[in-house]
């Protein structure tokens, strides 16, 4: 028996994309608020241009790009102005549920996120 070495998650509807992103960054905010991880971490790992860069490509909500756009900052917030980093987490965390709340809503049918492998 082999042991997992990897976990993939995958969304192809635009919104089911959207709505998988602003639930990841939301579980990150709550760590970063929880202080359970750094902002570099949450930077390096998944807040990152790479992932603004997607985003932007796909024409996603203004609401995504702008709470993702502020999170791809966090490191240097933490840096520059620690004092101000809960209030940047909550903006962020903020936009991104404004978003939730503005997509269709979910059905509970249709393609698992967790790809196979």
């Amino acid at each position: 028996m082999s042991a997992l070495k990897s976990m993939t998650f995958h969304a192809t509807e635009p919104e089911d994309v959207q709505r998988l992103v602003a639930i990841t960054a939301l579980g990150m905010c709550r760590a970063l608020r929880e202080g359970a991880v750094p902002p570099a971490y949450a930077c390096n790992r998944l807040f990152g241009p790479a992932l603004l860069t997607r985003l932007e490509a796909m024409e996603v909500h203004p609401e995504l790009r702008q709470a993702i756009h502020l999170a791809t900052e966090l490191e240097d917030v933490d840096h520059l102005v620690p004092e101000a980093l809960s209030r940047s987490i909550a903006e962020i965390e903020g936009l991104l549920l404004k978003l939730l709340a503005a997509l269709p809503a979910p059905s509970p049918e249709g393609e698992r996120w967790l790809a196979r492998i």
